[in-house]
C-alpha cells in the first residue's frame, strides 16, 4: 500500500510539473507573491526566494478568477501565475490569484 501511495504522489507531481513545462508551447509561467508593482514591470518573489521583475506592454492582459482585469486590480502581495516566452522578460498574461496568508508572529 505504501509503495502505491508514492507512486501515485510522484505520477501527480510529475504531471503537475509537466503541464507547467509545456503549458502554452514556448512560453513558461512564473508562480509566486507580487512585491513590487508599476505601469512599467511586476516583480515577483518565486519559490526559491528569488525575485523575477518581468516587464509589461500594450499587449500584456490581465485575468482573475477567469475574468478580464486590469493592472489597477494586482497588488503588493497577490500570487500570481505570469505567462512568459521563453528567453525573455516579457508578460504576456497575468493571471491574479488571491493574496498570500499573512505569517504568523512568534
Amino acid at each position: 500500500m505504501r509503495h502505491l501511495t508514492i507512486a501515485a504522489a510522484v505520477l501527480t507531481l510529475g504531471l503537475a510539473l509537466g503541464a507547467t513545462a509545456f503549458a502554452h508551447g514556448n512560453n513558461t509561467h512564473v508562480r509566486g507573491v507580487v512585491t513590487q508593482v508599476s505601469a512599467q514591470s511586476i516583480t515577483v518573489q518565486v519559490a526559491d526566494n528569488t525575485s523575477k521583475t518581468l516587464t509589461l506592454s500594450p499587449k500584456t492582459t490581465f485575468a482573475r478568477a477567469g475574468k478580464p482585469a486590469s493592472l489597477s486590480d494586482l497588488k503588493v502581495g497577490d500570487r500570481v501565475v505570469i505567462d512568459v516566452p521563453k528567453n525573455t522578460t516579457e508578460a504576456l498574461e497575468v493571471q491574479i490569484g488571491t493574496a498570500a496568508p499573512k505569517k504568523a508572529a512568534k
